[in-house]
Protein backbone atom coordinates (compact mmCIF):
# COMPACT_ATOMS: atom_id res chain seq x y z
CA UNK A 1 0.00 0.00 0.00
CA UNK A 2 1.16 3.72 -1.10
CA UNK A 3 2.39 5.56 1.45
CA UNK A 4 -0.03 8.74 2.48
CA UNK A 5 1.44 12.28 3.53
CA UNK A 6 -0.74 14.90 4.75
CA UNK A 7 1.90 18.14 4.41
CA UNK A 8 5.22 17.11 6.00
CA UNK A 9 3.71 14.19 7.86
CA UNK A 10 3.59 10.43 7.29
CA UNK A 11 -0.09 8.76 8.30
CA UNK A 12 1.64 5.60 9.97
CA UNK A 13 -1.93 4.03 11.39
CA UNK A 14 -5.21 5.34 11.41
CA UNK A 15 -6.29 5.61 15.42
CA UNK A 16 -10.23 6.56 14.48
CA UNK A 17 -12.87 9.28 13.57
CA UNK A 18 -14.90 11.65 14.78
CA UNK A 19 -17.53 11.98 11.65
CA UNK A 20 -16.20 14.29 9.35
CA UNK A 21 -12.55 13.99 10.90
CA UNK A 22 -9.95 11.54 11.05
CA UNK A 23 -7.24 10.88 13.38
CA UNK A 24 -3.80 9.30 12.61
CA UNK A 25 -0.95 8.30 14.49
CA UNK A 26 1.84 9.59 12.04
CA UNK A 27 5.35 11.24 11.48
CA UNK A 28 7.42 14.34 10.40
CA UNK A 29 8.97 13.19 7.55
CA UNK A 30 12.18 14.75 8.56
CA UNK A 31 12.26 14.48 12.21
CA UNK A 32 10.97 10.99 12.67
CA UNK A 33 8.57 12.56 15.24
CA UNK A 34 5.67 10.62 16.48
CA UNK A 35 2.33 12.88 16.12
CA UNK A 36 -0.96 12.90 16.68
CA UNK A 37 -2.67 14.39 13.30
CA UNK A 38 -6.03 15.57 12.79
CA UNK A 39 -7.81 15.42 9.16
CA UNK A 40 -10.86 16.09 7.38
CA UNK A 41 -12.27 13.09 5.69
CA UNK A 42 -11.02 12.41 2.10
CA UNK A 43 -14.72 13.40 1.04
CA UNK A 44 -15.09 16.93 2.91
CA UNK A 45 -13.52 19.80 1.33
CA UNK A 46 -11.73 22.79 2.60
CA UNK A 47 -14.56 25.06 2.83
CA UNK A 48 -16.98 22.73 4.89
CA UNK A 49 -18.45 23.04 8.22
CA UNK A 50 -15.59 20.39 9.79
CA UNK A 51 -13.18 22.72 8.26
CA UNK A 52 -14.13 25.33 10.33
CA UNK A 53 -14.85 23.22 13.24
CA UNK A 54 -11.02 21.80 12.96
CA UNK A 55 -9.47 25.17 12.69
CA UNK A 56 -11.35 26.12 16.05
CA UNK A 57 -9.74 23.35 18.01
CA UNK A 58 -6.53 24.20 16.47
CA UNK A 59 -6.98 27.98 18.23
CA UNK A 60 -8.61 26.57 21.59
CA UNK A 61 -6.07 23.95 22.34
CA UNK A 62 -3.37 26.25 20.68
CA UNK A 63 -4.45 28.70 23.40
CA UNK A 64 -2.61 26.88 26.87
CA UNK A 65 0.53 25.07 26.98
CA UNK A 66 1.02 23.02 30.49
CA UNK A 67 2.46 19.51 31.25
CA UNK A 68 -0.97 18.16 31.75
CA UNK A 69 -2.18 19.18 28.40
CA UNK A 70 -1.61 17.41 25.18
CA UNK A 71 -0.34 20.17 22.96
CA UNK A 72 -0.57 21.66 19.53
CA UNK A 73 2.42 21.36 17.51
CA UNK A 74 1.31 22.40 14.40
CA UNK A 75 -1.18 22.91 11.56
CA UNK A 76 -1.07 23.79 7.74
CA UNK A 77 -3.15 22.74 4.76
CA UNK A 78 -2.64 19.59 2.48
CA UNK A 79 -1.88 19.45 -0.91
CA UNK A 80 -5.95 20.61 -1.87
CA UNK A 81 -5.96 23.14 0.74
CA UNK A 82 -7.68 21.42 3.75
CA UNK A 83 -6.58 22.38 6.95
CA UNK A 84 -5.00 19.93 9.37
CA UNK A 85 -4.08 19.91 13.07
CA UNK A 86 -1.02 18.11 14.57
CA UNK A 87 -1.20 17.44 18.38
CA UNK A 88 1.25 15.74 20.51
CA UNK A 89 0.95 11.82 20.72
CA UNK A 90 -0.19 9.93 23.61
CA UNK A 91 1.01 7.28 24.96
CA UNK A 92 -0.57 5.29 27.39
CA UNK A 93 -4.11 4.52 28.53
CA UNK A 94 -6.91 6.01 28.64
CA UNK A 95 -8.88 7.37 31.82
CA UNK A 96 -12.18 5.16 30.87
CA UNK A 97 -9.73 1.93 30.46
CA UNK A 98 -8.22 2.71 34.13
CA UNK A 99 -12.00 3.12 35.64
CA UNK A 100 -13.12 -0.80 33.27
CA UNK A 101 -10.13 -1.97 35.30
CA UNK A 102 -11.38 -1.22 38.24
CA UNK A 103 -14.69 -1.56 38.68
CA UNK A 104 -14.85 -0.68 42.77
CA UNK A 105 -12.58 2.30 42.46
CA UNK A 106 -9.16 2.73 43.03
CA UNK A 107 -7.07 3.37 45.56
CA UNK A 108 -8.21 6.85 47.12
CA UNK A 109 -4.71 8.69 47.29
CA UNK A 110 -4.51 7.45 43.34
CA UNK A 111 -7.85 8.69 42.64
CA UNK A 112 -6.21 12.26 44.10
CA UNK A 113 -3.40 12.42 42.26
CA UNK A 114 -5.06 11.98 39.38
CA UNK A 115 -7.55 14.40 39.65
CA UNK A 116 -5.46 16.96 40.92
CA UNK A 117 -3.09 17.01 37.85
CA UNK A 118 -6.32 16.60 35.68
CA UNK A 119 -7.57 20.10 37.56
CA UNK A 120 -4.22 21.81 37.11
CA UNK A 121 -4.52 21.35 33.33
CA UNK A 122 -7.99 22.79 33.52
CA UNK A 123 -6.68 25.49 35.38
CA UNK A 124 -4.17 26.35 32.48
CA UNK A 125 -6.96 26.00 30.07
CA UNK A 126 -9.47 28.38 32.06
CA UNK A 127 -6.99 30.82 32.35
CA UNK A 128 -6.35 30.81 28.55
CA UNK A 129 -10.16 31.62 28.20
CA UNK A 130 -11.17 27.88 27.13
CA UNK A 131 -13.95 25.66 28.31
CA UNK A 132 -14.10 21.97 27.28
CA UNK A 133 -17.90 21.13 28.43
CA UNK A 134 -18.00 17.90 28.03
CA UNK A 135 -14.91 16.35 29.63
CA UNK A 136 -15.26 12.49 29.68
CA UNK A 137 -12.71 9.79 31.28
CA UNK A 138 -11.59 8.95 27.55
CA UNK A 139 -10.71 12.37 27.32
CA UNK A 140 -7.60 11.91 29.88
CA UNK A 141 -4.71 9.67 28.86
CA UNK A 142 -2.49 8.57 31.84
CA UNK A 143 1.22 8.40 30.54
CA UNK A 144 3.58 5.84 32.88
CA UNK A 145 6.80 8.15 33.90
CA UNK A 146 9.24 7.41 36.38
CA UNK A 147 8.44 4.85 38.97
CA UNK A 148 4.60 3.63 39.45
CA UNK A 149 4.24 8.31 38.51
CA UNK A 150 1.07 8.91 35.88
CA UNK A 151 1.20 11.49 33.85
CA UNK A 152 -2.20 13.10 33.08
CA UNK A 153 -2.94 14.18 29.64
CA UNK A 154 -6.32 16.31 28.61
CA UNK A 155 -6.81 15.62 24.96
CA UNK A 156 -8.90 17.00 22.49
CA UNK A 157 -12.14 17.19 23.26
CA UNK A 158 -15.29 17.50 20.27
CA UNK A 159 -17.26 20.21 22.81
CA UNK A 160 -14.31 22.57 23.34
CA UNK A 161 -14.45 26.08 23.12
CA UNK A 162 -13.23 29.46 23.50
CA UNK A 163 -15.01 31.02 26.45
CA UNK A 164 -16.04 34.05 24.21
CA UNK A 165 -17.17 31.89 21.78
CA UNK A 166 -18.64 29.15 23.69
CA UNK A 167 -22.32 30.84 22.81
CA UNK A 168 -22.15 30.46 19.40
CA UNK A 169 -19.82 27.21 19.47
CA UNK A 170 -22.15 23.85 19.17
CA UNK A 171 -21.33 21.32 21.51
CA UNK A 172 -20.61 17.85 20.13
CA UNK A 173 -21.83 15.48 22.81
CA UNK A 174 -20.02 12.20 23.01
CA UNK A 175 -19.82 9.45 25.50
CA UNK A 176 -21.72 9.43 29.21
CA UNK A 177 -24.18 11.75 29.39
CA UNK A 178 -23.51 11.63 32.98
CA UNK A 179 -20.48 14.09 32.56
CA UNK A 180 -22.50 16.58 30.64
CA UNK A 181 -23.52 19.32 33.64
CA UNK A 182 -26.91 19.99 33.91
CA UNK A 183 -27.42 23.18 32.28
CA UNK A 184 -25.88 21.51 29.00
CA UNK A 185 -28.35 18.88 28.95
CA UNK A 186 -31.19 21.46 29.05
CA UNK A 187 -29.60 22.95 25.86
CA UNK A 188 -28.74 26.41 27.85
CA UNK A 189 -26.24 28.12 25.34
CA UNK A 190 -22.93 28.89 26.40
CA UNK A 191 -21.02 27.93 29.09
CA UNK A 192 -18.19 28.77 32.03
CA UNK A 193 -15.50 26.55 33.48
CA UNK A 194 -18.53 25.75 36.33
CA UNK A 195 -19.80 23.03 33.12
CA UNK A 196 -16.08 21.50 33.47
CA UNK A 197 -15.79 21.25 37.07
CA UNK A 198 -19.02 19.12 37.19
CA UNK A 199 -17.79 16.73 34.84
CA UNK A 200 -14.33 16.33 37.23
CA UNK A 201 -16.64 15.58 40.12
CA UNK A 202 -18.32 12.86 37.99
CA UNK A 203 -14.98 11.64 37.16
CA UNK A 204 -13.88 11.77 41.25
CA UNK A 205 -16.53 9.15 41.83
CA UNK A 206 -15.89 7.16 39.12
CA UNK A 207 -12.05 6.95 40.08
CA UNK A 208 -13.15 6.03 43.77
CA UNK A 209 -16.39 3.59 43.33
CA UNK A 210 -16.46 2.99 40.02
CA UNK A 211 -19.69 4.19 39.17
CA UNK A 212 -20.42 7.78 37.61
CA UNK A 213 -23.79 8.01 39.30
CA UNK A 214 -25.24 6.68 42.34
CA UNK A 215 -24.98 6.84 46.18
CA UNK A 216 -21.56 8.49 47.65
CA UNK A 217 -22.56 7.54 51.33
CA UNK A 218 -19.59 5.24 51.36
CA UNK A 219 -16.80 7.32 50.67
CA UNK A 220 -15.28 9.46 53.65
CA UNK A 221 -16.67 12.92 54.22
CA UNK A 222 -13.70 15.29 52.30
CA UNK A 223 -14.82 13.23 49.08
CA UNK A 224 -18.30 13.55 49.73
CA UNK A 225 -18.36 16.75 50.07
CA UNK A 226 -15.49 17.67 46.93
CA UNK A 227 -17.80 15.32 44.82
CA UNK A 228 -20.86 17.26 45.81
CA UNK A 229 -19.60 20.95 45.67
CA UNK A 230 -18.57 19.89 42.07
CA UNK A 231 -21.73 17.99 40.95
CA UNK A 232 -24.24 20.78 42.27
CA UNK A 233 -27.39 20.94 40.30
CA UNK A 234 -26.97 24.78 40.21
CA UNK A 235 -23.75 26.29 38.62
CA UNK A 236 -23.66 28.83 41.35
CA UNK A 237 -22.95 26.78 44.24
CA UNK A 238 -19.80 24.75 42.66
CA UNK A 239 -16.31 25.43 42.85
CA UNK A 240 -16.27 28.88 40.98
CA UNK A 241 -12.51 28.46 40.19
CA UNK A 242 -9.86 25.68 40.22
CA UNK A 243 -7.81 26.34 42.74
CA UNK A 244 -11.15 25.76 45.57
CA UNK A 245 -11.46 22.20 43.54
CA UNK A 246 -7.87 21.82 44.36
CA UNK A 247 -7.74 22.38 48.05
CA UNK A 248 -10.50 20.18 48.27
CA UNK A 249 -8.67 17.05 46.24
CA UNK A 250 -5.71 17.53 48.10
CA UNK A 251 -7.37 17.26 51.18
CA UNK A 252 -7.69 13.57 50.22
CA UNK A 253 -3.60 12.90 49.62
CA UNK A 254 -0.93 12.07 52.50
CA UNK A 255 0.79 15.14 54.01
CA UNK A 256 3.02 15.21 56.49
CA UNK A 257 2.21 19.06 57.42
CA UNK A 258 -1.05 17.96 58.46
CA UNK A 259 -3.31 15.35 60.50
CA UNK A 260 -4.43 13.30 58.58
CA UNK A 261 -8.10 14.43 57.83
CA UNK A 262 -9.76 11.19 58.81
CA UNK A 263 -8.65 11.13 62.31
CA UNK A 264 -10.24 14.89 62.85
CA UNK A 265 -13.47 13.83 64.29
CA UNK A 266 -16.50 15.81 61.92
CA UNK A 267 -18.51 17.51 64.43
CA UNK A 268 -22.06 16.64 64.65
CA UNK A 269 -23.71 20.31 63.89
CA UNK A 270 -23.54 20.93 60.20
CA UNK A 271 -22.37 24.29 60.63
CA UNK A 272 -19.30 23.68 62.83
CA UNK A 273 -18.45 20.60 60.35
CA UNK A 274 -18.79 23.24 57.25
CA UNK A 275 -15.87 25.29 59.18
CA UNK A 276 -13.91 22.36 59.58
CA UNK A 277 -13.85 21.70 56.28
CA UNK A 278 -13.66 25.40 54.74
CA UNK A 279 -10.55 25.28 57.35
CA UNK A 280 -8.57 22.47 56.25
CA UNK A 281 -9.12 23.59 52.90
CA UNK A 282 -7.18 26.75 53.49
CA UNK A 283 -4.29 24.69 55.07
CA UNK A 284 -3.71 22.41 52.08
CA UNK A 285 -0.64 23.70 50.05
CA UNK A 286 -3.11 24.42 46.85
CA UNK A 287 -4.66 27.13 49.21
CA UNK A 288 -4.17 30.97 47.85
CA UNK A 289 -2.44 32.26 51.02
CA UNK A 290 -2.63 35.50 51.96
CA UNK A 291 -2.35 36.93 48.73
CA UNK A 292 -5.12 38.65 48.44
CA UNK A 293 -4.82 42.56 48.46
CA UNK A 294 -7.35 44.85 49.40
CA UNK A 295 -8.44 46.89 52.51
CA UNK A 296 -12.19 45.71 53.92
CA UNK A 297 -13.27 47.60 56.65
CA UNK A 298 -16.24 46.23 58.90
CA UNK A 299 -18.00 48.27 61.66
CA UNK A 300 -17.13 49.39 64.86
CA UNK A 301 -20.34 47.84 66.99
CA UNK A 302 -20.09 44.01 65.71
CA UNK A 303 -16.44 43.75 67.06
CA UNK A 304 -17.01 45.43 70.08
CA UNK A 305 -20.40 42.92 70.48
CA UNK A 306 -18.08 40.15 69.79
CA UNK A 307 -15.63 41.57 72.25
CA UNK A 308 -18.29 41.45 75.03
CA UNK A 309 -19.04 38.36 73.86
CA UNK A 310 -15.89 37.18 74.93
CA UNK A 311 -15.58 38.84 78.21
CA UNK A 312 -19.09 37.58 79.48
CA UNK A 313 -18.01 33.74 77.85
CA UNK A 314 -14.52 33.49 78.79
CA UNK A 315 -13.52 36.50 80.85
CA UNK A 316 -10.53 38.24 81.21
CA UNK A 317 -8.10 35.38 81.49
CA UNK A 318 -8.80 34.49 77.50
CA UNK A 319 -8.89 38.51 76.63
CA UNK A 320 -5.47 38.74 77.72
CA UNK A 321 -3.72 36.21 76.09
CA UNK A 322 -5.68 37.06 73.42
CA UNK A 323 -3.81 40.55 73.52
CA UNK A 324 -0.59 38.23 73.67
CA UNK A 325 -0.91 37.26 70.54
CA UNK A 326 -2.77 40.06 68.36
CA UNK A 327 -1.38 43.62 67.81
CA UNK A 328 -3.52 46.41 68.78
CA UNK A 329 -6.58 44.22 70.29
CA UNK A 330 -6.77 45.72 72.99
CA UNK A 331 -6.84 49.52 71.35
CA UNK A 332 -10.98 48.50 69.95
CA UNK A 333 -11.23 48.89 73.32
CA UNK A 334 -13.80 51.90 74.43
CA UNK A 335 -11.32 53.27 77.10
CA UNK A 336 -8.74 52.98 74.55
CA UNK A 337 -8.96 56.48 72.67
CA UNK A 338 -9.22 55.42 69.51
CA UNK A 339 -12.88 55.21 69.00
CA UNK A 340 -13.96 58.52 67.05
CA UNK A 341 -11.28 56.78 64.60
CA UNK A 342 -12.67 53.12 64.26
CA UNK A 343 -16.35 54.88 64.24
CA UNK A 344 -15.18 57.17 60.95
CA UNK A 345 -12.77 54.62 59.20
CA UNK A 346 -14.24 51.18 60.41
CA UNK A 347 -12.24 48.20 62.01
CA UNK A 348 -9.82 46.57 59.56
CA UNK A 349 -11.36 42.87 58.73
CA UNK A 350 -7.73 41.07 58.91
CA UNK A 351 -7.76 42.27 62.50
CA UNK A 352 -11.40 41.04 63.63
CA UNK A 353 -10.12 37.85 61.82
CA UNK A 354 -7.18 37.91 63.58
CA UNK A 355 -9.06 38.37 67.00
CA UNK A 356 -11.78 35.71 66.33
CA UNK A 357 -9.10 32.91 65.08
CA UNK A 358 -7.05 33.79 68.37
CA UNK A 359 -10.57 32.99 70.57
CA UNK A 360 -10.75 29.84 68.34
CA UNK A 361 -7.16 28.48 69.21
CA UNK A 362 -7.46 29.72 72.78
CA UNK A 363 -10.73 29.05 73.77
CA UNK A 364 -11.41 26.06 71.71
CA UNK A 365 -10.30 23.46 68.86
CA UNK A 366 -8.89 25.26 66.92
CA UNK A 367 -11.43 24.43 63.77
CA UNK A 368 -12.99 27.61 63.41
CA UNK A 369 -16.47 26.34 65.30
CA UNK A 370 -16.22 28.47 68.37
CA UNK A 371 -16.54 31.70 65.68
CA UNK A 372 -20.15 30.89 65.09
CA UNK A 373 -21.18 30.52 68.37
CA UNK A 374 -19.95 34.28 68.72
CA UNK A 375 -22.11 34.99 66.12
CA UNK A 376 -25.07 33.85 67.52
CA UNK A 377 -23.97 35.12 71.55
CA UNK A 378 -23.88 38.57 69.54
CA UNK A 379 -27.20 37.55 67.65
CA UNK A 380 -28.62 36.45 71.08
CA UNK A 381 -27.80 40.12 72.93
CA UNK A 382 -27.26 42.53 70.25
CA UNK A 383 -29.13 42.17 67.01
CA UNK A 384 -31.93 44.88 67.59
CA UNK A 385 -28.85 47.24 68.18
CA UNK A 386 -27.20 45.55 65.56
CA UNK A 387 -30.02 45.57 63.07
CA UNK A 388 -32.34 48.35 64.49
CA UNK A 389 -34.07 48.83 61.08
CA UNK A 390 -35.24 45.37 60.90
CA UNK A 391 -39.07 45.40 60.68
CA UNK A 392 -40.81 43.84 63.56
CA UNK A 393 -41.84 41.00 64.05
CA UNK A 394 -38.65 39.94 62.24
CA UNK A 395 -39.84 36.50 60.55
CA UNK A 396 -37.56 34.28 58.29
CA UNK A 397 -38.31 36.21 55.73
CA UNK A 398 -37.47 39.28 57.15
CA UNK A 399 -33.83 38.34 57.46
CA UNK A 400 -33.46 36.69 53.79
CA UNK A 401 -34.94 39.43 52.09
CA UNK A 402 -33.21 42.04 54.75
CA UNK A 403 -29.29 40.77 54.32
CA UNK A 404 -28.75 43.05 52.41
CA UNK A 405 -28.98 45.46 55.13
CA UNK A 406 -27.88 43.20 57.96
CA UNK A 407 -24.58 42.75 55.89
CA UNK A 408 -24.00 46.74 55.44
CA UNK A 409 -24.55 46.91 59.03
CA UNK A 410 -21.69 44.69 59.52
CA UNK A 411 -19.04 45.34 56.94
CA UNK A 412 -18.51 48.48 54.80
CA UNK A 413 -17.49 46.26 51.66
CA UNK A 414 -18.64 43.65 49.25
CA UNK A 415 -22.25 42.94 47.66
CA UNK A 416 -24.80 41.25 49.74
CA UNK A 417 -27.75 39.62 48.01
CA UNK A 418 -30.22 36.69 48.49
CA UNK A 419 -32.18 34.59 46.72
CA UNK A 420 -34.93 32.08 47.37
CA UNK A 421 -35.04 28.69 46.71
CA UNK A 422 -38.47 27.66 48.46
CA UNK A 423 -40.86 28.74 50.93
CA UNK A 424 -38.59 27.99 53.70
CA UNK A 425 -35.20 27.87 52.08
CA UNK A 426 -32.77 30.44 50.71
CA UNK A 427 -29.34 31.27 49.62
CA UNK A 428 -27.21 33.92 50.56
CA UNK A 429 -24.20 35.75 49.70
CA UNK A 430 -21.78 38.34 49.65
CA UNK A 431 -19.05 39.08 47.00
CA UNK A 432 -16.32 41.47 46.30
CA UNK A 433 -14.93 41.67 49.50
CA UNK A 434 -11.24 43.67 49.10
CA UNK A 435 -10.10 41.22 52.21
CA UNK A 436 -12.49 38.40 52.51
CA UNK A 437 -12.24 36.45 55.83
CA UNK A 438 -13.03 32.68 56.26
CA UNK A 439 -12.90 33.73 60.50
CA UNK A 440 -16.34 36.83 59.21
CA UNK A 441 -18.22 34.20 56.93
CA UNK A 442 -17.92 31.79 59.89
CA UNK A 443 -18.84 34.57 62.41
CA UNK A 444 -21.66 35.78 59.93
CA UNK A 445 -23.59 32.17 59.36
CA UNK A 446 -23.47 31.85 63.60
CA UNK A 447 -25.01 35.51 63.85
CA UNK A 448 -27.89 34.45 60.91
CA UNK A 449 -28.74 31.07 62.83
CA UNK A 450 -29.54 32.68 65.78
CA UNK A 451 -31.43 35.37 63.97
CA UNK A 452 -33.36 32.77 62.37
CA UNK A 453 -34.10 31.01 65.87
CA UNK A 454 -35.28 34.47 67.15
CA UNK A 455 -38.31 34.99 64.31
CA UNK A 456 -39.69 31.09 65.94
CA UNK A 457 -38.27 29.16 63.31
CA UNK A 458 -37.42 25.41 64.12
CA UNK A 459 -34.94 23.00 62.63
CA UNK A 460 -33.03 25.81 61.56
CA UNK A 461 -30.12 25.11 59.20
CA UNK A 462 -27.17 27.45 58.00
CA UNK A 463 -24.50 26.07 56.10
CA UNK A 464 -21.31 28.25 54.62
CA UNK A 465 -20.99 26.29 51.45
CA UNK A 466 -18.34 28.29 49.88
CA UNK A 467 -15.71 31.00 50.94
CA UNK A 468 -14.65 34.29 48.96
CA UNK A 469 -11.44 33.94 51.21
CA UNK A 470 -10.53 30.75 49.76
CA UNK A 471 -10.79 31.62 46.21
CA UNK A 472 -14.65 30.60 45.97
CA UNK A 473 -16.31 33.16 43.63
CA UNK A 474 -18.61 34.42 46.96
CA UNK A 475 -19.22 33.52 51.15
CA UNK A 476 -22.22 31.53 49.97
CA UNK A 477 -24.78 30.45 52.97
CA UNK A 478 -27.37 27.97 52.41
CA UNK A 479 -30.49 28.52 54.94
CA UNK A 480 -33.20 26.14 55.71
CA UNK A 481 -35.81 26.20 58.34
CA UNK A 482 -39.59 24.86 59.53
CA UNK A 483 -42.12 27.12 60.41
Amino acid sequence: MAERFVGKYRLLRRLGADGAVERHLAEHKQLGRAVELLCLAPDQDGASEAAAQLLREARVFGAATHRNVQGVVDSGRDDEGRPYVVFEAMRGQTLEALVADHPHGVEPTRAARLVVQILEGLRALHEAGVVLRTLTPADITLEPVAGEEELVKLHRVQGAALLADAANTPITHHGSIAHLAPELRRGEPGADPRADFFSVGVILRQLLTGRARGDDETLSDTARRAIARACAEDPEERFHGADGFLQAAVLLLPNAEVLEVEQIPTPLDPLSADLQYLHLRRITRHGPGNTLAGDSRMSLLPVLLTIEAVYRRYGDGVWAQLCERVENANSLLPGAGNTPVHLEKGVPVPLFAEILQAVDEIAGDGDLALVATLGEAVSQRGLARLCPDLPAPVRPETIVEGFRYIWSRISRHGEASSRWLGPASARLWVRGQPTPSLELAGWTAGLLRDALRQTGATEVEVLLIGAEALGDGRDLYGVDWRR
